[in-house]
């Protein structure tokens, strides 16, 4: 049987007829949908942010060892494998419903260092699962937001690789808080919002209490 024009009728009729009497329950219906999906994805890869706790302890060992240097390059790492790997490549995972076009999605589009091209998209996602807008995010005392800090330690790392270029420890500390900082005011709070928790190692698992 084929799609005539009756069929198209009835589909814009219940379209229309969806939008004027339940839209909002569609929208928490596909952000529910997708938060499950989310869950799910991290359920079954409860480890997706075990490189970036490896990176985090190599930085603090290069940190601790007066290598301050290398110590930023591994906490910019650390910062763009919480943003891009630990959260928005699951979150790829659990908007598009086909785990091969998810995969060439990711390959394509998060396949290059950086994180700053992917403001606003990370910006969104978050204000829609956590309700949590990065812009507004920042440490305890400090007038940058988050994610400008986390851009600066990404340059500074970009000009030790590329320009050999050295830093004090200061500014390898400072590197290392931040690094930590969106662990704890990001990555934790998306995490919670979908009802899971960070243990050991940053195995990832459903959290225990509310």
């Amino acid at each position: 049987m084929s799609y005539d024009e009756r069929d198209a009728a009835m589909d814009e009729m219940y379209e229309r007829i969806g939008e004027e009497l339940y839209p909002e329950h569609r929208v928490q219906a596909i952000t529910e949908f997708t938060a499950d999906r989310l869950g799910s994805y991290y359920l079954a890869n409860p480890m997706v942010m075990r490189p970036a706790v490896d990176a985090l302890q190599e930085a603090k060992r290069l940190k601790a060892n007066g290598h301050h240097s290398a110590a930023v390059v591994f906490c910019a790492t650390t910062i763009e494998l919480l943003l891009k790997a630990t959260l928005l490549q699951p979150i790829v995972y659990g908007l598009v419903h086909n785990d091969g076009l998810a995969d060439i999605i990711v390959k394509h589009a998060l396949g290059q260092t950086g994180f700053d091209r992917y403001r606003n998209l990370l910006s969104r996602l978050f204000q829609e699962l956590a309700n949590l807008d990065i812009a507004k995010v920042s440490r305890d005392g400090v007038s940058v937001t988050l994610i400008d800090e986390s851009r600066r330690v990404q340059d500074l790392r970009n000009d030790i690789i590329h320009k050999g270029q050295t830093c004090d420890a200061a500014a390898a500390e400072n590197a290392f808080d931040v690094a930590v900082a969106v662990f704890e005011k990001i990555v934790v709070d998306v995490l919670w919002s979908i009802g899971l928790a960070v243990g050991e190692k940053g195995h990832i698992a459903p959290r225990q209490f509310t």
